[in-house]
């Protein structure tokens, strides 16, 4: 996988009713789509478990282009390429892939029992920051949730390690409490007066998570 395909499907998993609306079709397995990128070259997508391929074809020669693939390479012609070969992969993404960014662990677990409970799912909301989600109500569509992978440092834990954080509205007493008890940390990105973060996979059970998310999405009404 080249590294501009690479950082476009990072943490993103194909999903076949999309793929097949978009446009995809499947033979012997694999998801095949072709798209004109501009006149005389078009892109070849290939999609089969979790191997990607996406070259470009000139279709005069019938070989491959890849000068778009080495940033070094500039030019008008080559620039052209790279940006429409870079926006079609994105819409791609974005339309046929799903997040995988909390496909495991806790927060896979407290997202199943959320979406049983309440039929919320969450929401990537920011392209600049992709281990970032919400979750909302959708009868007034005010944030309940925050979803983080972020440095250990950055709540003010040991270490650079990615950690899996919940962040949930509280009660300013509660949030004393829970701080002072150490079953909690500040609120990360969030207004701390008002939010609290749950570092996850770190011994705290899944009912006393659900019952937390459960005040936090009460105090969003």
């Amino acid at each position: 996988m080249t590294s501009l395909q690479a950082s476009i499907f990072h943490n993103r998993q194909p999903d076949a009713d999309q793929l097949k609306a978009y446009g995809f079709t499947k033979q012997a397995g694999a998801w095949h789509y072709t798209q004109e990128l501009v006149p005389g070259f078009e892109l070849q997508v290939t999609i089969k478990g979790d191997t990607i391929t996406t070259p470009v074809i000139d279709r005069e020669s019938g070989l491959p282009y890849v000068l778009h693939l080495d940033l070094a390479n500039s030019g008008m012609f080559v620039g052209q390429v790279r940006g429409a070969y870079v926006a079609a992969l994105k819409g791609i993404a974005a339309k046929c892939f799903t997040p995988t960014m909390f496909a495991g662990g806790q927060m896979q677990q407290v997202l199943a029992a959320v979406a049983d409970q309440y039929g919320d799912q969450p929401e990537y909301l920011w392209a600049k920051f992709p281990n970032n989600a919400i979750l909302r109500r959708q009868d007034n569509r005010k944030w309940y949730a925050l979803l983080v992978k972020v440095s250990a440092d950055k709540v003010g834990l040991a270490g650079s390690d990615l950690v899996d954080l919940l962040v949930l509205r509280a009660e300013p007493a509660t949030i004393q409490a829970q701080l002072a008890a150490g079953t909690a940390l500040p609120a990360y990105h969030m207004n701390k007066q008002h939010w609290l973060s749950y570092r996850l996979d770190n011994g705290l059970k899944l009912t006393d998570l659900m019952a937390a998310v459960a005040e936090s999405r009460k105090l969003a009404h």
